[in-house]
């Protein structure tokens, strides 16, 4: 008898048959086609398409192949030990390079400024839920990416945060006090700027969501932005300029470096 599937092992099955499906409709390729570029057959792609059967690694691998993937089969395959979503690695190579890094979070603490305590209660509640050794994963990876924040030469990093996302009770009182101090620490290093967009602030321009800017070289800036599942690495310079100027009409309206440090520190308890 086959090993039990958990719930968290399900939905990753679920989600890897839900993207060949996508994929294979998109590159218009039939079950049938699909079955014999993979040495499989039709009803097995089926199968595994509805998340009524574990893929291998091979049919990862030929069907990323065959369906030009690239690579994002091989990541959500069930088995993959991986440290980052396949989307989200390539951010996080973008951002390690980056000389500015502004960021506008209003639901939660920006991933370069959580702690440790706070980061393992945020993967706890994903959804998908994920297994106990995904998470150890992605908060290892996490917490790695901090360090661009403590190198010789430090990106300049900006963030503008919602009040409503330190309000927000994540883990317990001792979790999210300790977050508030290590915000406030960060928050004295001089490539580091954090302001409070306070609700007293009443609308903006970005209330449609979190977006981050990063300027990689004089004369060349990016933005980066997440949907449910991916984020996009946008390069169009109207776009780029509009998020530019969107951040600095942020900046404007938050309360000034000094005075957030003062808010933060008034939310402890």
């Amino acid at each position: 008898m086959p090993p039990k599937t958990t719930p968290a092992e399900q939905a990753a099955i679920n989600q890897f048959g839900a993207e060949v499906r996508r994929l294979r409709e998109f590159a218009d390729v039939s079950q049938r086609e699909l079955g014999e570029l993979t040495k499989t057959s039709k009803q097995q792609v089926g199968s595994i398409e509805r998340g009524e059967r574990r893929p291998s690694k091979f049919f990862a691998q030929e069907a990323d192949r065959a369906l030009n993937g690239h690579g994002r089969l091989l990541d959500l395959w069930p088995g993959a030990k991986r440290a980052q979503p396949w989307w989200f690695q390539k951010y996080v190579d973008i951002e390690a390079k980056a000389q500015v890094i502004q960021e506008f979070q209003p639901q939660a603490v920006p991933g370069l400024l959580q702690t440790q305590d706070y980061a393992a209660d945020v993967l706890g509640a994903s959804f998908p839920p994920v297994s106990l050794e995904e998470q150890e994963r992605l908060l290892t990876s996490r917490m790695e990416r901090q360090e661009i924040l403590d190198r010789d030469n430090p990106p300049l990093v900006h963030f503008v945060i919602e009040e409503g996302a330190l309000r927000r009770s994540v883990g317990n009182r001792t979790v999210m006090n300790g977050q508030l101090e290590h915000l406030i620490e960060r928050a004295q290093q001089r490539h580091i700027q954090i302001q409070v967009m306070p609700f007293n602030r009443g609308s903006h321009g970005a209330l449609n969501g979190a977006f981050i800017t990063l300027r990689m070289t004089l004369l060349e800036c990016l933005v980066y932005a997440e949907v449910p599942e991916n984020g996009h690495i946008i390069a169009d310079l109207d776009v780029v300029a509009l998020c530019l100027e969107r951040f600095g009409a942020l900046r404007g309206l938050a309360l000034s470096p000094a005075e957030s440090i003062e808010f933060i520190a008034s939310l402890k308890e």
